[in-house]
């Protein structure tokens, strides 16, 4: 304790008395570096004219993301979209999770009507009036709406899916109900 009884400050706070301990090298170097970093930085952006400005750097930052977007969208015309296999495919999973259970796993129909007929209760039969289907349910008769469960791209697979089905007329499916849709 004696070493530390010349560190001891003449002052004291609540019956504590302040010992003045030095900052450790690391940390003042690590501070005045940063100082020194901040000055430059400083000097740089509101000073000097050699460097692009901030501004100058969002609208090249901004033009970059707007080649890479339309890139993209030449690349996905170019390629046609997306692969309508994997989609299908993707569907089908998701079909036999929440879809099967009453429209039956080949589509035949059991609680849910048929899918594989060119009969349709809601809708034309097109991808917009299923999806809307899909999404919103038809609670009268005992389907759920499914858009808080199943993110957009699930419901673009299943609709997909669906559309795969559609004129397969699967033997033991249920009877057809609805308009017939041509």
């Amino acid at each position: 304790m004696s070493d530390d009884q010349g560190k001891l400050l003449d002052h004291e706070y609540d019956g504590i008395q302040e010992l003045d301990n030095n900052l450790p090298t690391w940390w003042l170097w690590t501070f005045f570096i940063t100082i020194i970093f901040g000055f430059i930085y400083w000097l740089h952006y509101d000073f000097s004219k050699s460097g692009p400005t901030l501004d100058q750097e969002l609208a090249q930052g901004m033009m970059q993301v707007e080649q890479n977007r339309k890139k993209a969208a030449e690349k996905e015309d170019a390629s046609g979209g997306v692969d309508e296999a994997k989609l299908i495919v993707n569907g089908q999973k998701i079909y036999k999770n929440y879809c099967a259970s009453c429209h039956n796993v080949n589509g035949g129909g059991s609680v849910g009507p048929n899918l594989t007929d060119k009969y349709w209760i809601h809708g034309k039969g097109d991808k917009e009036s299923m999806a809307k289907v899909i999404e919103d349910g038809v609670l009268e008769k005992g389907m759920p709406a499914w858009k808080q469960i199943l993110k957009p791209n699930d419901v673009s697979s299943v609709v997909a899916f669906v559309m795969s089905l559609k004129d397969t007329n699967v033997s033991g499916g249920k009877a057809a109900q609805g308009e017939l849709v041509e």
